[in-house]
């Protein structure tokens, strides 16, 4: 009894940082970006759909991080979460036609309609009653 005590303690254990991953379907990237001389922080978060593969969502959120330091400067940091945080500044439901939600923050008013513009010419659509400024 106490082996197969022992045995499933173990087996929980084991299986705990799965199931906890498993929960994780959104990211959230920070970090600067430096652009024409021009550095803006940036504060996103990608909310992925229950399809989408664990190691899909890894490679987004890691390859979405390192696009600053592609521009030479250094990689956003990512963490993980069930879900992105609210309320945001904005989301783009469907970003890119993609079965992603993308969340953004602390967006001053120019930045928020460029990130609307730029949803709403893409397959997505708005997701209602997000596209706030809130700062």
């Amino acid at each position: 009894m106490k082996k197969a005590l022992a045995c499933l303690a173990t087996t929980l254990l084991l299986a705990t940082p799965a199931l906890s991953w498993a929960a994780n379907r959104a990211c959230v990237i920070e970090g600067s970006i430096t652009f024409s001389g021009k550095t803006t922080q940036v504060k996103d978060c990608m909310e992925f759909a229950a399809g989408v593969p664990d190691d899909q969502i890894k490679g987004s959120c890691g390859g979405l991080a390192q696009m600053s330091a592609q521009l030479g400067g250094k990689p956003g940091k990512v963490s993980y979460l069930p879900q992105c945080p609210r309320p945001a500044s904005g989301a783009c439901k469907g970003l890119m036609g993609q079965p992603v939600d993308a969340y953004y923050y602390n967006l001053t008013a120019d930045a928020l309609q460029d990130k609307r513009k730029a949803c709403e010419t893409s397959s997505a659509q708005i997701k209602a009653g997000t596209w706030t400024n809130g700062q």
